[in-house]
């Protein structure tokens, strides 16, 4: 999908309250608000259908349409019913397309990497990136290259390829993937060091005991 397509009918809400909210929500609408800097919030209603379809592509940058205005905006949060499975309430942040913004977006591995191959794990050290960029360059999510990964290595926002106008402004050394040895062979290799170094630690003994016994030997003389 494309910014373009991103558009989605709202209506102006005159009716407020936890039983205003159930009534829309019966009527299979959902609560909403839109904040804008300098302006005051204004509470709208989203066809829930129409949001669902929406939610399903992550998208979040979205046109907000009221009969002939258009309002472009970030999704900043939905609030969901977990036990009955529907979304209570959404925030939208009305944005300049104009302006840059500051928004996080999802972190996806990209590939297969070459150590998880090889019998490695591929751990996911950061599961969102802040970026800075105008809203219609917002990507819905930074893909990260993983293939050349071996075990020991890893990738950080210095490798992170960024879409064009797409920047962040993390440390360039923030983990963002590694690829590690399993836990159990890293389990198991511990005490075979351990077992090396036992004889060694027998043989030290024994050379004590040896020069321990000529000294005794030189005594008794």
């Amino acid at each position: 999908m494309n910014n373009e397509s991103h558009k989605i009918a709202v209506a102006l809400r005159e009716e407020f309250g936890n039983n205003a909210a159930r009534r829309l929500r019966r009527a299979g609408s959902i609560p909403a608000v839109v904040y804008g800097r300098g302006k005051e919030a204004r509470a709208l209603s989203v066809n829930a259908d129409e949001w669902k379809v929406f939610s399903a592509h992550g998208v979040q940058l979205v046109t907000l349409v009221n009969g002939d205005k258009e309002i472009p905006a970030l999704v900043r949060e939905v609030q969901y019913n977990h036990l009955k499975n529907y979304v209570v309430h959404i925030d939208f942040q009305e944005v300049d397309l104009n302006a840059e913004i500051t928004s996080s977006v999802p972190v996806h591995a990209h590939g297969e990497s070459y150590g998880a191959a090889h019998g490695g794990l591929l751990e996911q050290d950061l599961f969102e990136i802040e970026v800075i960029c105008r809203p219609a360059d917002l990507p819905e999510a930074i893909r990260v290259d993983v293939t050349k990964l071996n075990i020991g290595d890893s990738l950080t926002i210095a490798d992170v390829v960024f879409p064009e106008g797409v920047r962040s402004d993390l440390p360039a050394d923030t983990l963002v993937f590694h690829c590690v040895m399993p836990r159990e062979e890293a389990e198991v290799a511990a005490p075979a060091e351990g077992a090396a170094a036992e004889p060694e630690a027998i043989n030290e003994k024994k050379t004590e005991a040896r020069a321990a016994e000529k000294e005794s030997k030189k005594e008794n003389k």
